[in-house]
């Protein structure tokens, strides 16, 4: 663990710069030492994230950082500006998939046979599609999951990934939205699946359903829940397309980890808290997601805040980050 300021939010050099700059209160610009070159890279960075200064001039030029509380601010915004980027790039991503094989743009089953996407409109024949390919893959499944809807599942109908594909190697990427994960049904049916080997994160939103098996075959529903039916997928170009859409929801800013290590400091209770604040639920929904009451949620959420030396949950979940609990 690093108690470097900035850490998690710039370069591990701009970061130990930026310590260095504060410390001496001032330094000369230069080469040497003592002084602080503007040609290295760390420097360059801490200049383009605004979180250094300048006074004098010529020879006696000084460069200055700025309080710690305006840096982490001005770094702050910068994530902010970076995750509304990044979800432009996401819908982006999407649209394209939409336009090129959603039935809504006009093309017809015939059409979507000959480009390899099959439609399938049965919800049994979807149900079993997803089934198997959720216990096929060989090296990887990329997989998303969205509040469920219709009849109450049960325990037998649970999709767990089966030992001897974990023995292997074989690695069970599921992404799920927060509804998913704040319901009842939702947050067993995770609990169990990391149990049993499964590498799961949750996000605040998810569009729809997909399971995307080595790169070969994906099933994806038409709309959120799959009312509106699926696509059975071959097409290379799309399935190369979907995967990619998925790789960045996975590995977004805003994209939480499910399990993991409890870090010494945090109880199992509060770790879990933790991982569901930083997923974006609410009190209401985390303790659903605990089976705890809403006031002793609320206690953890103030504790991690004193312990993290933040006052907002946005800033929980980046402290968190860059203390590697998350």
């Amino acid at each position: 663990m690093t108690d470097r300021t900035l850490a998690g939010l710039v370069s591990e050099e701009a970061a130990a710069a930026y310590d260095r700059l504060h410390d001496a209160v001032h330094l000369p610009v230069g080469v040497g030492p003592d002084k602080f070159d503007l040609a290295e890279e760390p420097a360059r960075e801490l200049l383009d994230a605004g979180v250094i200064t300048f006074a004098g001039h010529g020879d006696g030029r000084l460069v200055r950082a700025v309080h710690p509380s305006i840096a982490l601010r001005r770094l702050l915004d910068r994530q902010h500006r970076h995750l509304a980027a990044l979800q432009t790039d996401l819908a982006g991503t999407w649209q394209r998939f939409a336009a090129l094989v959603s039935p809504v743009s006009g093309l017809t089953d015939g059409d979507l046979q000959a480009s390899d996407v099959r439609a399938v409109r049965d919800r049994a024949e979807m149900a079993r599609l997803a089934a198997g390919l959720y216990r096929s893959p060989r090296r990887l499944l990329r997989a998303t999951f969205t509040a469920r809807s219709g009849d109450e599942p049960t325990t037998e109908g649970l999709l767990l990934p089966p030992p001897d594909s974990i023995a292997a190697g074989v690695e069970f990427r599921m992404l799920y939205d927060a509804p998913h994960a704040s319901d009842t049904w939702g947050s067993y049916s995770i609990e169990q699946s990391v149990r049993a080997g499964e590498q799961a994160r949750v996000r605040q939103t998810v569009p729809l359903k997909m399971m995307h098996v080595d790169d070969t075959v994906a099933l994806v529903t038409i709309d959120h829940t799959g009312a509106q039916g699926a696509l059975h997928i071959e097409s290379p170009a799309l399935l190369k397309l979907l995967a990619e859409w998925f790789d960045a929801m996975w590995t977004a800013p805003d994209t939480t980890p499910i399990g993991g290590k409890v870090p010494d400091e945090l109880t199992p209770a509060r770790h879990k808290v933790l991982t569901l604040l930083a997923s974006g639920l609410t009190d209401e929904s985390i303790a659903n997601h605990t089976g705890t009451a809403v006031r002793t949620v609320r206690r953890h959420v103030s504790a991690l805040l004193e312990i993290l030396n933040v006052d907002s949950r946005f800033a929980a979940g980046v402290a968190a980050v860059r203390r590697g609990w998350l």
